[in-house]
């Protein structure tokens, strides 16, 4: 296999023209025809990335998050990305990003969200593209299969997602059981204003403190499991769509959480 030909299946099933305007998805660095046999899926490149990556003679890495955001004028050892990319690239190792076109696309991170938490009557909780005449976008909205309490909500989405403590905001806007709720994978800034007077709660990750106050008096509950806790789960959809490349051998470096809640 080459390196296109894995970019070229990728696109197909999370199409590069979903991905939002600011991101930077695809292509990253490397040969486009550099032959691959082994694959690092990875949510974000570190240290520890890069370090595995060369113990296991890795030839691609698919990260969910972009190690390249925004332009690079010079590329020094004298920078942490200076660094990671020197280092990439002297291993012969190449990148691709399959970022806000995955949280978009049928089969990415908001459906499979939805799937974990078997949410029917579901709608984008942001809608950012229509395509074949079906609204995509970012996070769902859905009703639960049964109502649940607070308590049993955050029992369910610790034990569907593998978290051990989650976050609450706002638990006194809870008045009785939980029907309807929205989540939103990743960074949820700004994301409970597409709930509101829809979910009783959106599960998200990275909300601030005043986040947090704003959304609570707008009378919302949020509940961060943490932007990795809610993300990880791209990993697993990534490994699962390359099984069909026989002659590849697939590794998987999960702990990339700079975040632990003690």
């Amino acid at each position: 296999m080459k390196c296109n030909e894995i970019l070229e299946y990728l696109n197909n099933l999370y199409p590069p023209e979903l991905a939002m305007d600011w991101d930077n998805s695809g292509f990253l660095l490397g040969r486009k025809d550099a032959e691959v046999k082994r694959i690092l899926i990875v949510l974000d490149i570190t240290n520890s990335v890069l370090d595995y990556a060369k113990e296991k003679k890795i030839d691609l890495i698919i990260s969910h998050h972009p190690v390249i955001f925004s332009s690079i004028k010079r590329i020094t050892n004298e920078t942490l990305l200076g660094n990671y990319i020197l280092e990439i690239l002297e291993n012969n190792v190449s990148v691709i990003a399959v970022h806000t076109n995955f949280d978009i696309a049928n089969g990415g991170m908001a459906d499979i969200a939805k799937e974990k938490l078997s949410l029917t009557n579901t709608r984008p909780l942001e809608v950012t593209a229509i395509k074949d005449g079906k609204e995509l976008g970012v996070g769902k909205i859905g009703d639960l299969k049964k109502a649940l309490s607070l308590d049993e909500l955050v029992s369910l989405i610790k034990e569907k997602f593998n978290l051990e403590k989650v976050a609450v905001f706002g638990r006194e806007n809870i008045k009785g059981k939980i029907s309807r709720i929205a989540i939103s994978p990743g960074s949820g800034k700004g994301m409970y204003k597409h709930a509101l007077a829809e979910a009783d709660v959106l599960i998200t990750g990275d909300i601030t403190h005043h986040e947090g106050l704003d959304a609570s008096n707008e009378g919302i509950c949020i509940i961060d499991a943490t932007h990795y806790g809610l993300e990880h789960i791209f990993i697993e959809r990534i490994e699962d769509d390359l099984k069909k490349f026989d002659d590849i051998n697939i590794f998987k470096f999960k702990n990339t959480n700079p975040m632990e809640i003690v």
